[in-house]
């Protein structure tokens, strides 16, 4: 089955990735003339996230566009049925979703450094992608490049290393990688059209 094209865009905090991320998912639903969908992977936990989530949707708000937004902190694929072909969906962010999918069973510290920890939690997330990627018409994804942080714990160090082999795959998967320092955008990679 064909799927649809993925645009990778990365970037540290508050480098204006999700602003980029909002631009180019609107370009894309006008050339695909189809609906332009959130998936909003975060979850509330303190009063700076709030802000941030207002202002994400402040942005959305002054596209002029029409967005549906889904709240879907674990397991995306359970969205992809609501997707066509038409579709444009952002998923925003891949580190939160990492995130959210790490700690979904109560995860022990002694199961950071497994291995198969790692290929199940990362397995779950492909999978997830790819099941959107099957419905929908593009894709474009968020995520945080963790390079410039501190490994200071060994949390930190595996958690780093699933996001990094996530990153490669996603690489290897876009037809765009775009990193976003300080508001500019870097095109990476560019597959053109033919």
């Amino acid at each position: 089955m064909e799927k649809a094209e993925l645009t990778l865009i990365v970037g540290g905090v508050r480098s204006g990735k999700s602003k980029e991320a909002e631009r180019h998912a609107v370009l894309e639903a006008e050339r695909l003339k189809g609906a332009l969908h959130y998936v909003a992977c975060g979850k509330i936990t303190d009063e700076e996230m709030a802000a941030r989530v207002c202002s994400h949707q402040r942005e959305r708000k002054a596209s002029g566009k029409e967005w549906t937004t889904w709240e879907q902190p674990v397991r995306i694929e359970t969205l992809s049925e609501r997707f066509t072909q038409q579709d444009t969906v952002l998923i925003d962010c891949l580190t939160t979703l990492l995130t959210n999918e790490w700690f979904a069973g109560n995860t022990k510290e002694e199961e950071w450094a497994d291995p198969n920890f790692h290929m199940s939690v990362t397995h779950n997330i492909r999978m997830g992608i790819d099941q959107i990627r099957e419905s929908a018409g593009a894709v474009i994804i968020v995520s945080n490049e963790l390079a410039y942080e501190l490994l200071g714990s060994p949390l930190v160090f595996y958690y780093a290393k699933a996001l990094g082999e996530l990153h490669q795959w996603l690489i290897n998967e876009a037809a765009l990688a775009v990193l976003v320092e300080h508001g500019c955008p870097l095109v990476k990679k560019e597959r053109l059209k033919v």
